[in-house]
């Protein structure tokens, strides 16, 4: 019986994982802070806008060029939802 492995897979299933698990990362920050409170809130603010120094892995700037996605334009359009959830709430009453 031949074994298998992932690098038999087209497309590396591996690859596939891991963009998934750092898109939750990023959906979780953007989630806490734009609905979230208090520290939640916070920690989140501090990692989305406090890493422009920094190219570590797991930081936001990371994450999105990971995910191919441009961080300024990502930062501006979280912003604007966080500055809008009231107004957008209020439109579905």
């Amino acid at each position: 019986m031949k074994g298998w492995s992932n690098s038999e897979v087209p497309g590396n299933i591996n690859h596939i994982a891991e963009k998934r698990l750092l898109a939750a990362v990023l959906q979780r920050a953007i989630t806490d802070f734009v609905s979230g409170d208090g520290e939640l809130k916070e920690s989140a603010r501090a990692w989305i806008f406090d890493d422009e120094e920094t190219d570590s892995p797991l930081s936001f700037r990371f994450i999105c060029e990971s995910l191919d996605l441009e961080h300024i334009g990502l930062r501006k359009a979280i912003v604007y939802q966080s500055e809008n959830v009231g107004a957008v709430a209020e439109m579905a009453l």
